[in-house]
């Protein structure tokens, strides 16, 4: 048993929210009591009044959606999303969660499981800020769509710095789409490492887009995904095979 923000999280892999049978087309969905919208963080961050209290303090935010010339305008419907009891913000956190404690101890760099499970919860934040007409866009997104949708990971950073969040945490939202090879998103420096940590928050963060559905694309089977991720990732050398092992462990376990 750990707490994370003062609320037991149960580590109990049976009770993860994703059924790994190749027959089945997309995550079970299962209430968990670990009481994750009951945390603060939750109430702190995504809410409208607060997000716009951000905005109104950091001028870095409007400088990035300026470079595209966007309205600094808040996604309503994307924080609704975001606040879903059974949405992708609980499914990567569990899955984050689990995919860490999968791991041998001394492979565990980059974070702890708080700030982890933090930035889990978090990751997505900065969609509130990307026009609804692109964040649920049916079609493929043009070139210039994907660069604003790419914007994501930086604009959750600014709305979340100089609020106090421990550093470790605001760089795993941050790289949440960054890799080991640094050819992800937003750009990073010579001098980055794509740590654990970030490497399971990537990697829970990608698995569970996958197998969930959109209003762009079905949900994907969970072996499919596994397989994708394996071609896209490990043998690119993006993701370690530990990492990548440790997820599949967590997923294979559930059949």
């Amino acid at each position: 048993m750990v707490k994370i923000f003062n609320y037991p999280i149960n580590f109990n892999i049976s009770s993860v929210s994703f059924n790994a049978n190749p027959h089945v087309t997309k995550p079970v969905k299962q209430v968990l009591p670990d009481e994750f919208f009951k945390c603060p963080i939750i109430e702190r961050y995504i809410n409208k009044d607060i997000i716009e209290l951000r905005i109104s303090q950091n001028p870095r935010i409007k400088e990035i959606l300026d470079l595209y010339n966007l309205p600094v305008k808040i996604n309503e419907k994307a924080i609704k999303e975001l606040n879903d009891k059974d949405g992708h913000l609980r499914h990567t956190r569990n899955l984050a969660g689990r995919i860490y404690s999968m791991l041998d101890i001394s492979k565990r760099k980059g974070a702890d499981m708080g700030q982890l499970q933090e930035a889990a919860m978090l990751h997505d934040i900065g969609k509130v800020l990307i026009p609804e007409k692109i964040l649920n866009k049916k079609g493929a997104l043009t070139e210039k769509e994907r660069e604003i949708m790419e914007l994501h990971p930086e604009l959750g950073y600014e709305l979340l710095k100089n609020n106090g969040m421990d550093l470790k945490t605001l760089n795993l939202i941050r790289n949440h789409h960054q890799n080991i090879t640094k050819t992800g998103y937003p750009a990073v420096d010579d001098q980055y490492v794509h740590n654990t940590a970030a490497q399971v928050l990537s990697i829970a963060d990608k698995y569970c887009a996958l197998v969930e559905e959109r209003c762009y694309k079905a949900p994907m089977d969970p072996t499919e995904a596994l397989e994708k991720i394996y071609k896209e990732d490990v043998i690119t050398k993006k993701i370690s095979q530990d990492v990548f092992d440790a997820l599949k462990e967590v997923i294979n376990s559930l059949s």
